[in-house]
């Protein structure tokens, strides 16, 4: 009797087993056949380590939103990025190619080709409405990341008032998505409603996490002391407001949910404060979630995974078939707990040996062994040490020789032509505005990617990590950031990007001779990084060398866009202090035809004119030219209304500009010259005094204060400032350490105030 009630509930149980196992079967079988695909939702959040998700974790609460989507859907337990960093990381996840394959390996100096068709590209040909919001540059439409998409929102703001925007906020973010998405409760008609009924694409870049950590109220009291965790507790709030639309509109019934990081954050693991450099597991592990129409809930996944394979997942889920010879797999057999065999995984930085001359780090991950092949081997068992604490190369070097042998044959099959980064030419703007968010561009100075002979970044990156301080640094640790700086352009000697640091704060700083010899170094190790000769050029200029001058931003020319107006604006400057105008002329022109609000060609032909003799007609463009409001443009217009004979107006300019920067002694010496010739000898005189004991470092801050002084009858002390400017560009800056400092390399627009 018992063996015929135990073998009635055999038969049951697999027949449960089989209708379930027909029902895991349908779901990981295409939509096609579906009236209507479902929309798709793709949430990547720049610097999100895994383990600061509360679902992955995390104690500290930051995250109720996305531990609710996991909850509600499927969760990678182990998912792996295939690079620190945020543009060639993206490229994977778009393209679910390797970067050896789509060829993006670094920010900015990188473009994103359109041979590998991108997720937008693929569902806008099946029809799809397809939008992306992205939260900084790195993955600007300028860099190919728009492709496939109907509308690419890129609204970026300036990190320092009349600096080019680099970057936005979450809320920003999710603002416009939910604008698109037509959370705003506006009703369509007409095509324009036959267009809605169209499924959806969005991919949603939320960059908050990444550093320097400065989160908002409440979440900066919150989370005093954890800033970091403040970035993500503030932008999960964000990311609540979206899945709050989804629930509300319906949609969470037909739209599927991916949301993911792009990389992790080293908070000081294996000695890197932040991402780039290093590839253990603190900045190549991510979290990776889920969520939709049949997807099952609470759902952990154990097996190892990448960022290679969204695509292919993302196609699938949606009811598409995607390149069979894609590298990246359909993950839906895992999320219904169905088997799928699992596939090496690569990964690389080449941040160390693009920017600092130092050795390619790559990864080969099989099973629960990583392998981390740079100057020397290292070897992991993750699923021991998931920490990477314990390198047991010398104890497995069979295994190191198979896996590295592997390794070697997948980038062959990657890039059968040998492995190459090929960079491309940038403007000085785009230069700046990754600069602004704490990167660094470079070309590599040629040679071969995987150099044995160079220095390993494992125990190099604490130089990156101090350069990345000292050009955050503020106040009174200038001085100090400076000191450091230079001692490790002594300490890794073939370091571009440390010299190069060096040579900007030296030159924002005013030690212009010691600027100089920076600038030729990196360019030593570097001929084409990018902004170096353009900076170079203007510094030389600054020092009166205008045939030097001309040389390197000729080149500069050469080197850069069609489009960078920047760089001749910039050789046009020159071209005005060596009486060459005719060029100058055409130069600007150019620029003014194609950007008629350009400031700084507006200032230039202003500036030209007042060479030219013809003050009155200069002051219209310097005019026009401080609308951007940099407190120099008004310092020039001010010298334009000295030329033109109206010292009133003149005051009037330079006071503004003093008021932008009241310790700007530039401004002082162009307003106490317009004072004295405006009848006020005596304030007049006093603004140059307080210009003189500001001890500018600039030549034309001294010429000014000359000319300031003779007006003011003071002929010896006008001597010498000539004197002084005449010993900044004709010897060695005799203190080389920075005075007056300028506004911080590295400074974020601030949070919202968020209730």
């Amino acid at each position: 009797m018992a063996t015929t009630q135990t073998q009635r509930a055999l038969r049951g149980l697999a027949i449960v087993i089989v209708f379930l196992g027909a029902l895991g079967g349908w779901w990981c079988t295409s939509r096609s056949t579906s009236a209507r695909h479902p929309n798709l939702i793709l949430i990547t959040i720049d610097t999100l380590r895994a383990d600061h998700v509360g679902v992955y974790g995390s104690t500290s609460g930051a995250t109720p939103a996305l531990d609710a989507l996991a909850e509600g859907g499927v969760r990678f337990d182990q998912a792996q990025t295939a690079v620190p960093l945020t543009g060639p990381s993206h490229a994977t996840i778009l393209t679910g190619q390797y970067p050896p394959v789509h060829g993006v390996r670094g920010n900015v100096v990188f473009n994103l080709g359109t041979k590998y068709p991108t997720i937008a590209t693929l569902l806008k040909r099946q029809g799809y409405r397809t939008a992306a919001f992205v939260g900084a540059y790195p993955v600007a439409a300028a860099f190919g990341f728009n492709q496939g998409f109907d509308t690419f929102d890129e609204e970026f703001h300036e990190s320092i008032p009349g600096e080019t925007g680099a970057e936005r906020h979450a809320n920003e973010v999710i603002d416009a998505a939910l604008k698109w998405l037509g959370a705003s409760g506006s009703t369509a008609t007409g095509a324009e409603d036959g267009a809605r009924q169209a499924p959806f694409f969005a991919w949603l870049h939320l960059y908050d996490p990444h550093a320097p950590y400065v989160p908002p109220s409440p979440y900066r009291e919150r989370f005093a002391g954890h800033p970091y965790d403040g970035e993500i507790a503030f932008t999960d709030s964000q990311l609540a407001r979206l899945f709050d639309w989804l629930r509300a509109s319906g949609h969470d019934n037909d739209t599927y949910v991916m949301a993911l990081a792009d990389h992790g954050e080293g908070l000081g693991e294996h000695h890197e404060l932040t991402h780039a450099v290093l590839v253990y597991q603190s900045t190549m592990r991510v979290p990776l979630i889920v969520t939709g129409p049949d997807v099952p809930h609470g759902r952990v996944v154990g097996d190892r995974v990448g960022t290679i394979d969204v695509l292919p997942t993302a196609m699938a889920l949606v009811g598409f078939d995607s390149d069979k010879n894609l590298l990246g797999r359909d993950l839906r057999p895992l999320m219904a707990a169905r088997p799928l065999a699992g596939e090496p995984l690569y990964g690389e930085s080449l941040f160390g040996r693009l920017n600092c001359h130092w050795a390619a780090l790559r990864e080969w991950i099989k099973d629960d062994w990583k392998l981390i092949v740079g100057r020397e081997p290292e070897l992991y068992n993750l699923a021991e040490d998931p920490r990477e604490q314990r390198n047991l190369a010398a104890e497995e070097p069979e295994r190191v020789r198979r896996m590295t042998d592997e390794l070697q044959r997948g980038l062959q099959r990657l890039a059968p032509g040998g492995d190459r980064a090929q960079t491309n030419p940038v403007t000085v703007e785009q230069e700046e505005r990754l600069r602004s968010l704490g990167y660094t561009a470079g070309s590599g100075g040629g040679g071969a990617l995987d150099d044995p002979g160079l220095p390993d970044p494992r125990t190099h990156v604490e130089y990156y990590d101090r350069l990345q301080l000292a050009t955050s640094a503020q106040g009174p640790a200038i001085a100090r950031a400076f000191e450091d700086v230079q001692a490790i352009t002594r300490l890794d000697p073939n370091n571009p990007f440390a010299f190069g640091t060096f040579a900007v704060m030296a030159y924002r700083y005013g030690s212009l001779p010691v600027a100089a010899a920076a600038f030729a170094r990196t360019l030593t190790l570097d001929p084409d990084r990018p902004g170096v000769r353009q900076n170079f050029g203007k510094l030389l200029r600054d020092l009166e060398r205008y045939t030097d001058s001309e040389r390197e931003l000729r080149i500069a020319l050469e080197q850069t866009t069609p489009d960078d107006s920047r760089t001749r604006v910039n050789l046009a400057e020159t071209l005005i202090a060596e009486q060459k105008s005719v060029e100058a002329d055409t130069l600007i022109n150019d620029v003014l035809a194609r950007e008629p609000q350009n400031a700084e060609a507006l200032g230039a032909k202003g500036r030209l004119l007042i060479a030219q003799g013809r003050a009155r007609d200069a002051v219209m463009y310097l005019e026009r030219a401080t609308t951007a409001g940099d407190p120099e443009t008004f310092i020039e217009l001010a010298r334009g209304y000295l030329a033109a004979g109206d010292a009133a107006k003149a005051r009037g300019a330079a006071t503004e500009a003093l008021r932008r920067n009241p310790d700007h002694p530039w401004a002082m010496a162009v307003l106490g010259h317009s004072l004295v010739l405006d009848g006020q000898r005596r304030p007049g005189v006093e603004y140059l005094q307080r210009a003189v004991a500001a001890g500018p470092r600039r030549p034309v801050v001294w010429e000014a204060l000359a000319a300031g002084l003779e007006a003011a009858g003071n002929a010896p002390l006008a001597a010498d400032c000539r004197r002084k400017a005449a010993a900044i560009t004709g010897s060695e800056d005799p203190a080389g350490t920075p005075r007056a400092p300028l506004p911080t390399i590295r400074a974020r627009r601030p949070h919202p105030q968020v209730p």
